[in-house]
């Protein structure tokens, strides 16, 4: 369990995440564990992933170790690089697949994502829809309080970072799944005409 977030405003764009490991009842803060990062730096961009810790594992290694498709510029491109990720999962990183009820159209990749770059904010659901996000967003298990408290200081607040800390902070102190420290990353936008 965890929560994620991503806002942008102004000329930035901001990524952020609890740091809270979850296994069953057992909880394993980040006081205990020297990985406890839900942050991923791909080259220019970042991502945060919500999913089994193993799967943080496996992305790392991916995008570390393997040729695949890492372009995160746009809807399309990132479509593109998590249709490669999904083959990749499945067939080198025994993804598996029977969690979905056979009813479903699509296979699930059993993560969703949220990545921050230059180019803006965007989301990856399960199914590889791929979301481009003109204020803000939030995935995983605190993501209702998340998103409530940066609706709450969107308009009043002119800092990036101080809105993705309103919703990491509010996940932190209402959901069971998600526990502080939270980090966060800020990445200068190219383009800042929609804020």
């Amino acid at each position: 369990m965890t929560t994620i977030v991503v806002v942008r405003k102004g000329d930035a764009a901001v990524i952020g995440a609890d740091t809270l490991g979850t296994y069953g009842d057992q909880r394993e803060s980040a006081d205990f564990i020297k990985n406890a990062s839900k942050l991923i730096r791909v080259d220019h961009s970042w991502l945060a992933v919500t999913g089994h810790a193993a799967m943080d594992m496996a992305l790392r290694n991916i995008f570390q170790e393997t040729s695949c498709r890492r372009s995160f510029k746009d809807v399309n491109d990132i479509y593109k690089t998590s249709l490669q990720l999904h083959a990749i999962l499945k067939d080198h990183y025994f993804l598996r697949l029977d969690g979905d009820n056979g009813e479903e159209a699509f296979e699930s990749m059993q993560v969703s994502l949220l990545i921050a770059n230059a180019h803006g904010i965007f989301g990856v659901c399960s199914k590889r829809t791929v979301l481009e996000y003109t204020k803000f967003y939030a995935f995983g298990s605190g993501e209702q309080y998340a998103l409530g408290a940066m609706h709450a200081v969107y308009d009043r607040e002119s800092d990036p970072e101080r809105i993705a800390r309103a919703g990491l902070e509010a996940a932190v102190t209402f959901d069971t799944g998600s526990g502080a420290p939270v980090e966060v990353r800020r990445i200068p936008l190219k383009d800042t005409g929609a804020s």
